[in-house]
């Protein structure tokens, strides 16, 4: 009896000797990524190794279109995207809420292939429940009629302008310089909005069960932005190694934006952002700041 009782001491050291030299593994995230200028920081963070460095393995996705982002986010297969304030609101009225952690700063020019100045009847293409929409209307608010083809996919977007169906239309950057190439002509609206459309979003269940991890990704965002500020030069390299199939020719063309320091939509914002979507779409119900955006993350 006694042999067994020393037998079982000498198997529970062994096993806190063995837990204690065990080293935890960092949690993962899964986070999508758009073809966008946005997408800049968090590439950055990857290739410095600050992610790994602030307690978090980071898989960043990089999706070509929103509706495969949304199908991802919604079975489960990447932990939150990039996406932008009017596709939370709708998003949640469909039952599948999603929270904004960190606004990101997008681009979004318009590409012309007329003079705007002179005409008061205008033909452009937008996608009908989006940002494009709304800063169609906050770019062109002076323009006595918009006249607007809704067209969801960015490339026949592109193709409609070109081609002369279109005067005029909303892209994000880097397809805004790529139709610049083509020949149309790209206007930047720098001064038009004080604050981001675009932001980083997470599934309920992320939140819930990976808290930690998220806001390891914070910090590890900071950090980049903090060195992109230091030099300006780095974020196109970036891009364009994330990126690889963007056309060599427009180096030098992208308008790369300053990058804040981690920050959420203001209340003000958002809610006129929830107003612009409910006049688009009547059935949307109610919808609050809260019900969008967590801002537990901000430092």
């Amino acid at each position: 009896m006694k042999r067994i009782g020393i037998v079982i001491i000498a198997l529970l050291i062994s096993v806190g000797i063995s837990a204690q030299g065990k080293t935890e593994q960092p949690g993962t995230l899964k986070v999508g990524m758009m073809s966008a200028v946005d997408s800049i920081p968090f590439y950055y963070a990857q290739n410095m190794g600050y992610f790994s460095e602030e307690g978090v393995n980071v898989e960043l996705i990089l999706f070509s279109n929103g509706q495969n982002r949304q199908t991802a986010l919604q079975t489960g297969q990447v932990d939150g995207s990039m996406t932008d304030i009017i596709s939370l609101i709708t998003s949640a009225h469909s039952g599948f809420p999603l929270k904004g952690t960190l606004s990101t700063d997008g681009v979004f020019p318009l590409l012309s292939r007329i003079d705007i100045k002179r005409e008061d009847i205008i033909t452009a293409g937008v996608m009908e429940v989006s940002v494009t929409n709304y800063l169609l209307d906050a770019y062109l608010k002076e323009t006595p009629t918009i006249n607007k083809v809704y067209i969801n996919d960015i490339p026949t977007r592109l193709e409609a302008l070109t081609s002369q169906k279109l005067d005029l239309g909303i892209f994000p950057e880097p397809f805004a310089s790529i139709g610049a190439l083509r020949g149309l002509t790209k206007i930047v609206f720098d001064e038009v909005l004080t604050e981001s459309v675009d932001i980083i979003a997470f599934t309920e269940k992320a939140l819930n069960e990976k808290n930690e991890e998220i806001a390891s990704f914070h910090r590890a965002y900071e950090r980049a932005v903090l060195d992109l500020h230091l030099d300006k030069t780095k974020g196109e390299e970036v891009l364009f190694a994330a990126i690889s199939n963007l056309p060599k020719e427009i180096k030098g063309t992208i308008s790369i934006p300053h990058f804040h320091k981690s920050r959420v939509p203001s209340k003000e914002f958002v809610q006129e952002l929830i107003t612009y979507t409910k006049e688009l779409a009547p059935h949307i119900g109610t919808i609050l700041y809260t019900d969008l955006i967590d801002e537990s993350f901000i430092q």
